[in-house]
Protein backbone atom coordinates (compact mmCIF):
# COMPACT_ATOMS: atom_id res chain seq x y z
CA UNK A 1 0.00 0.00 0.00
CA UNK A 2 1.08 3.47 -1.10
CA UNK A 3 0.91 6.51 1.28
CA UNK A 4 0.32 9.82 0.46
CA UNK A 5 2.88 12.44 -0.83
CA UNK A 6 5.87 12.21 1.55
CA UNK A 7 7.96 14.51 0.05
CA UNK A 8 8.39 16.69 -3.12
CA UNK A 9 11.60 17.49 -5.43
CA UNK A 10 12.04 20.65 -6.64
CA UNK A 11 15.01 21.37 -9.53
CA UNK A 12 16.16 24.87 -8.27
CA UNK A 13 18.96 27.03 -9.77
CA UNK A 14 20.49 28.29 -6.83
CA UNK A 15 20.52 26.04 -3.96
CA UNK A 16 21.43 28.66 -0.73
CA UNK A 17 19.36 31.35 -1.96
CA UNK A 18 16.57 28.75 -2.28
CA UNK A 19 17.10 27.95 1.30
CA UNK A 20 17.42 30.73 2.53
CA UNK A 21 13.98 32.17 0.68
CA UNK A 22 11.90 29.09 2.35
CA UNK A 23 13.01 29.55 5.26
CA UNK A 24 12.17 33.18 5.30
CA UNK A 25 8.87 32.81 3.67
CA UNK A 26 7.56 29.78 4.92
CA UNK A 27 9.55 29.21 8.17
CA UNK A 28 11.47 25.56 7.30
CA UNK A 29 13.85 24.29 8.58
CA UNK A 30 17.10 22.55 7.34
CA UNK A 31 17.05 18.82 7.99
CA UNK A 32 19.80 17.01 5.71
CA UNK A 33 21.97 17.75 3.04
CA UNK A 34 24.75 16.29 0.85
CA UNK A 35 25.96 15.36 -2.28
CA UNK A 36 23.55 13.95 -5.20
CA UNK A 37 25.40 10.42 -5.69
CA UNK A 38 25.70 9.51 -9.51
CA UNK A 39 23.94 6.40 -9.04
CA UNK A 40 20.82 7.99 -8.81
CA UNK A 41 21.06 9.31 -12.33
CA UNK A 42 18.39 6.19 -13.84
CA UNK A 43 15.60 6.74 -11.58
CA UNK A 44 16.42 10.76 -11.93
CA UNK A 45 16.74 10.64 -15.15
CA UNK A 46 19.96 12.99 -15.30
CA UNK A 47 23.39 12.64 -16.64
CA UNK A 48 25.46 11.15 -14.71
CA UNK A 49 28.69 13.26 -15.60
CA UNK A 50 27.25 16.20 -13.81
CA UNK A 51 27.37 17.26 -10.18
CA UNK A 52 24.64 18.36 -7.88
CA UNK A 53 24.12 19.10 -4.52
CA UNK A 54 20.58 18.38 -2.70
CA UNK A 55 18.51 19.19 1.09
CA UNK A 56 15.28 18.46 2.28
CA UNK A 57 13.51 21.17 4.31
CA UNK A 58 10.36 20.90 6.27
CA UNK A 59 7.95 22.95 8.62
CA UNK A 60 8.17 20.88 11.52
CA UNK A 61 9.69 16.86 12.80
CA UNK A 62 6.63 15.34 11.40
CA UNK A 63 8.12 13.50 8.28
CA UNK A 64 4.98 14.63 6.43
CA UNK A 65 5.11 17.36 3.55
CA UNK A 66 8.43 17.86 3.15
CA UNK A 67 10.53 19.46 0.21
CA UNK A 68 14.00 18.13 -1.44
CA UNK A 69 15.96 20.91 -3.25
CA UNK A 70 18.18 20.09 -5.88
CA UNK A 71 20.48 21.85 -7.64
CA UNK A 72 23.33 20.72 -10.70
CA UNK A 73 26.10 22.51 -11.95
CA UNK A 74 24.56 23.04 -15.12
CA UNK A 75 21.77 25.49 -16.04
CA UNK A 76 18.35 24.67 -16.15
CA UNK A 77 15.56 25.91 -18.32
CA UNK A 78 12.37 26.47 -16.01
CA UNK A 79 9.55 24.24 -16.87
CA UNK A 80 6.40 26.28 -16.74
CA UNK A 81 6.45 29.49 -18.99
CA UNK A 82 4.03 31.41 -21.51
CA UNK A 83 4.12 29.12 -23.84
CA UNK A 84 2.80 26.21 -21.84
CA UNK A 85 0.44 27.96 -19.39
CA UNK A 86 -2.78 26.54 -21.04
CA UNK A 87 -1.77 23.39 -22.43
CA UNK A 88 1.64 22.23 -20.70
CA UNK A 89 0.54 18.60 -18.06
CA UNK A 90 2.41 17.92 -14.89
CA UNK A 91 3.42 18.99 -11.55
CA UNK A 92 2.27 22.96 -11.74
CA UNK A 93 2.14 23.79 -8.15
CA UNK A 94 2.54 23.43 -4.03
CA UNK A 95 -0.09 24.38 -1.81
CA UNK A 96 0.32 25.78 2.20
CA UNK A 97 -1.85 26.09 4.49
CA UNK A 98 -1.21 29.55 6.50
CA UNK A 99 -2.12 31.63 9.47
CA UNK A 100 -2.71 34.53 7.24
CA UNK A 101 -2.86 34.21 3.70
CA UNK A 102 -1.69 38.15 3.24
CA UNK A 103 1.15 37.84 5.75
CA UNK A 104 1.97 34.51 4.03
CA UNK A 105 2.59 36.78 0.58
CA UNK A 106 4.39 39.64 2.01
CA UNK A 107 7.01 37.25 3.51
CA UNK A 108 6.97 35.57 0.25
CA UNK A 109 7.87 39.05 -1.56
CA UNK A 110 10.21 40.22 1.14
CA UNK A 111 12.51 36.77 0.64
CA UNK A 112 12.74 37.35 -3.07
CA UNK A 113 9.46 35.58 -4.17
CA UNK A 114 6.37 37.72 -6.12
CA UNK A 115 3.00 37.41 -6.17
CA UNK A 116 0.58 38.78 -9.05
CA UNK A 117 -2.65 39.43 -6.60
CA UNK A 118 -3.04 40.29 -3.18
CA UNK A 119 -5.15 36.69 -1.38
CA UNK A 120 -8.79 36.17 -3.09
CA UNK A 121 -11.74 35.20 -1.21
CA UNK A 122 -13.58 32.06 -2.58
CA UNK A 123 -15.95 29.24 -0.95
CA UNK A 124 -14.85 25.68 -1.64
CA UNK A 125 -18.20 24.48 -0.10
CA UNK A 126 -21.16 25.34 2.20
CA UNK A 127 -18.83 24.59 4.89
CA UNK A 128 -15.09 26.14 3.49
CA UNK A 129 -13.98 29.49 2.66
CA UNK A 130 -10.57 30.44 2.28
CA UNK A 131 -8.28 33.77 1.09
CA UNK A 132 -6.30 32.13 -1.19
CA UNK A 133 -3.11 34.30 -2.96
CA UNK A 134 -1.03 32.34 -6.09
CA UNK A 135 3.12 33.11 -5.80
CA UNK A 136 5.82 32.00 -6.82
CA UNK A 137 9.06 31.54 -5.41
CA UNK A 138 12.60 32.98 -6.37
CA UNK A 139 12.55 30.40 -9.64
CA UNK A 140 9.28 30.62 -10.77
CA UNK A 141 8.47 27.75 -8.54
CA UNK A 142 4.36 28.09 -8.07
CA UNK A 143 3.42 28.36 -4.22
CA UNK A 144 -0.20 28.30 -3.55
CA UNK A 145 -1.33 29.65 0.34
CA UNK A 146 -4.15 30.19 1.64
CA UNK A 147 -5.94 30.62 5.23
CA UNK A 148 -9.19 29.81 6.40
CA UNK A 149 -12.11 32.00 6.92
CA UNK A 150 -14.35 29.09 8.12
CA UNK A 151 -14.38 25.76 8.12
CA UNK A 152 -11.00 25.69 9.67
CA UNK A 153 -11.50 23.57 12.39
CA UNK A 154 -12.78 20.43 9.73
CA UNK A 155 -8.94 20.00 8.31
CA UNK A 156 -7.39 19.82 12.26
CA UNK A 157 -5.53 22.32 13.81
CA UNK A 158 -2.34 24.44 12.56
CA UNK A 159 0.79 24.16 14.46
CA UNK A 160 3.34 26.47 12.95
CA UNK A 161 2.65 29.55 10.73
CA UNK A 162 2.80 27.42 7.64
CA UNK A 163 1.78 24.11 7.20
CA UNK A 164 4.31 21.24 5.61
CA UNK A 165 3.00 20.93 1.52
CA UNK A 166 -0.65 20.13 1.55
CA UNK A 167 -0.94 19.30 -1.86
CA UNK A 168 0.77 18.95 -5.70
CA UNK A 169 -1.40 20.32 -8.00
CA UNK A 170 -0.98 18.42 -11.85
CA UNK A 171 -2.65 20.33 -14.68
CA UNK A 172 -3.74 17.88 -16.98
CA UNK A 173 -5.78 17.33 -20.17
CA UNK A 174 -7.80 14.58 -19.04
CA UNK A 175 -9.00 15.47 -15.03
CA UNK A 176 -11.17 11.84 -15.29
CA UNK A 177 -8.03 10.01 -15.97
CA UNK A 178 -6.06 11.00 -13.61
CA UNK A 179 -7.85 11.22 -11.13
CA UNK A 180 -9.19 7.68 -11.84
CA UNK A 181 -5.56 6.92 -11.41
CA UNK A 182 -5.25 8.43 -7.91
CA UNK A 183 -8.37 6.86 -6.72
CA UNK A 184 -6.93 3.47 -7.31
CA UNK A 185 -3.96 4.18 -5.68
CA UNK A 186 -6.33 4.61 -2.39
CA UNK A 187 -7.15 8.70 -2.51
CA UNK A 188 -10.53 9.26 -2.02
CA UNK A 189 -12.11 12.83 -3.70
CA UNK A 190 -11.99 15.60 -0.70
CA UNK A 191 -14.19 18.31 -3.62
CA UNK A 192 -14.82 18.11 -7.44
CA UNK A 193 -15.79 21.78 -8.65
CA UNK A 194 -16.07 23.48 -12.22
CA UNK A 195 -14.41 27.06 -10.93
CA UNK A 196 -14.83 30.63 -12.70
CA UNK A 197 -15.83 32.79 -10.29
CA UNK A 198 -14.81 36.19 -11.12
CA UNK A 199 -11.68 36.51 -9.23
CA UNK A 200 -10.45 33.62 -10.99
CA UNK A 201 -8.30 35.39 -13.41
CA UNK A 202 -6.70 37.64 -10.55
CA UNK A 203 -6.09 34.81 -8.15
CA UNK A 204 -4.71 32.77 -11.34
CA UNK A 205 -2.52 35.89 -12.83
CA UNK A 206 -3.86 34.53 -15.83
CA UNK A 207 -4.31 37.10 -19.21
CA UNK A 208 -7.46 36.20 -19.71
CA UNK A 209 -10.49 35.07 -17.83
CA UNK A 210 -10.61 31.35 -17.04
CA UNK A 211 -12.78 28.69 -16.29
CA UNK A 212 -11.00 25.34 -14.80
CA UNK A 213 -12.30 22.16 -13.78
CA UNK A 214 -10.61 21.42 -9.90
CA UNK A 215 -9.98 18.25 -7.73
CA UNK A 216 -8.85 17.06 -4.55
CA UNK A 217 -8.20 14.13 -3.57
CA UNK A 218 -7.06 12.98 -0.07
CA UNK A 219 -5.65 10.03 1.12
CA UNK A 220 -7.72 7.12 3.00
CA UNK A 221 -10.31 9.98 2.99
CA UNK A 222 -9.11 11.25 6.21
CA UNK A 223 -5.10 12.38 5.46
CA UNK A 224 -4.72 15.91 5.26
CA UNK A 225 -1.75 16.95 4.37
CA UNK A 226 0.48 14.97 0.96
CA UNK A 227 -2.96 15.23 -1.25
CA UNK A 228 -3.08 15.61 -4.92
CA UNK A 229 -4.73 17.88 -6.98
CA UNK A 230 -5.66 18.49 -10.52
CA UNK A 231 -7.07 20.93 -12.92
CA UNK A 232 -7.78 21.49 -16.07
CA UNK A 233 -8.37 24.80 -17.90
CA UNK A 234 -11.74 24.20 -19.69
CA UNK A 235 -12.01 25.33 -23.37
CA UNK A 236 -8.87 25.16 -24.33
CA UNK A 237 -9.19 22.33 -25.94
CA UNK A 238 -7.94 23.64 -29.29
CA UNK A 239 -4.64 24.12 -28.17
CA UNK A 240 -2.45 21.03 -28.25
CA UNK A 241 -0.80 18.77 -25.78
CA UNK A 242 2.12 20.37 -23.95
CA UNK A 243 3.77 17.49 -21.66
CA UNK A 244 6.71 18.57 -19.27
CA UNK A 245 7.74 15.01 -18.87
CA UNK A 246 10.55 14.53 -20.94
CA UNK A 247 11.59 18.28 -19.79
CA UNK A 248 10.77 17.70 -15.89
CA UNK A 249 14.51 16.27 -15.09
CA UNK A 250 17.84 17.53 -13.63
CA UNK A 251 19.46 20.08 -13.79
CA UNK A 252 15.68 21.72 -15.04
CA UNK A 253 14.00 24.44 -13.04
CA UNK A 254 10.38 23.35 -11.04
CA UNK A 255 8.35 20.19 -9.96
CA UNK A 256 10.30 16.98 -10.97
CA UNK A 257 8.58 14.55 -8.38
CA UNK A 258 6.16 13.14 -5.58
CA UNK A 259 7.49 10.75 -3.60
CA UNK A 260 5.12 8.33 -1.73
CA UNK A 261 6.08 5.16 0.50
CA UNK A 262 5.20 2.20 0.27
CA UNK A 263 5.00 -1.21 2.58
CA UNK A 264 5.50 -3.79 -0.47
CA UNK A 265 7.37 -2.04 -3.12
CA UNK A 266 6.99 -5.17 -5.74
CA UNK A 267 3.26 -5.11 -5.25
CA UNK A 268 2.85 -1.58 -5.60
CA UNK A 269 4.58 -1.45 -8.54
CA UNK A 270 3.07 -3.92 -9.97
CA UNK A 271 -0.27 -2.08 -9.34
CA UNK A 272 1.11 1.32 -11.00
CA UNK A 273 1.66 -0.07 -13.98
CA UNK A 274 -1.49 -2.16 -14.04
CA UNK A 275 -3.04 0.57 -14.18
CA UNK A 276 -1.05 2.67 -17.23
CA UNK A 277 1.89 3.74 -15.40
CA UNK A 278 5.24 3.40 -17.01
CA UNK A 279 8.73 1.88 -15.19
CA UNK A 280 11.49 4.48 -15.30
CA UNK A 281 14.10 2.76 -12.92
CA UNK A 282 14.29 0.61 -9.90
CA UNK A 283 17.08 0.75 -7.82
CA UNK A 284 18.06 -0.27 -4.00
CA UNK A 285 20.46 2.94 -2.26
CA UNK A 286 20.82 5.09 0.11
CA UNK A 287 17.78 7.63 -1.01
CA UNK A 288 18.41 11.77 0.24
CA UNK A 289 16.74 12.69 2.92
CA UNK A 290 14.88 9.03 3.03
CA UNK A 291 18.04 6.58 4.12
CA UNK A 292 18.13 3.04 2.51
CA UNK A 293 15.34 1.99 0.30
CA UNK A 294 14.43 0.31 -2.68
CA UNK A 295 13.20 2.41 -4.58
CA UNK A 296 11.22 2.92 -7.99
CA UNK A 297 10.42 5.98 -10.20
CA UNK A 298 7.52 5.77 -12.63
CA UNK A 299 5.61 7.98 -15.02
CA UNK A 300 1.75 8.57 -13.82
CA UNK A 301 -0.75 9.54 -16.11
CA UNK A 302 0.35 12.93 -17.03
CA UNK A 303 3.74 12.09 -17.51
CA UNK A 304 4.67 13.15 -13.63
CA UNK A 305 7.26 11.18 -12.37
CA UNK A 306 6.73 9.17 -8.99
CA UNK A 307 9.01 8.29 -6.73
CA UNK A 308 7.86 4.87 -4.70
CA UNK A 309 9.99 4.12 -1.80
CA UNK A 310 10.38 1.06 0.75
CA UNK A 311 13.19 1.74 3.64
CA UNK A 312 15.66 -1.34 4.25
Amino acid sequence: MLSEVKLVTLGVSDLERALSFYSQALGYRLQARGEVDPALAPLWRFDPTLRGRWAVIAADDSGLGRIRLLQFDAPGQRLWHAGNLYNGSGYYALNFRCRDALATMQAVTAAGGSSAHEPSYWEVSEQVAVRDSINDDPDGIRLDVFSYERGGELRGALETEVSVVQTIAIATRDVARSVAFYQALGFETLFDRVLDFPELQALLGTDRPVKIHNVNLIKDGHIVPGRVEMFAYLEMEHLPDAPLRDAAVPPNIGILSASLRSDDLDADVARVLTLGGQLIARQTLDLPGLGPCAVATLFGPDGEQLELYQPQ
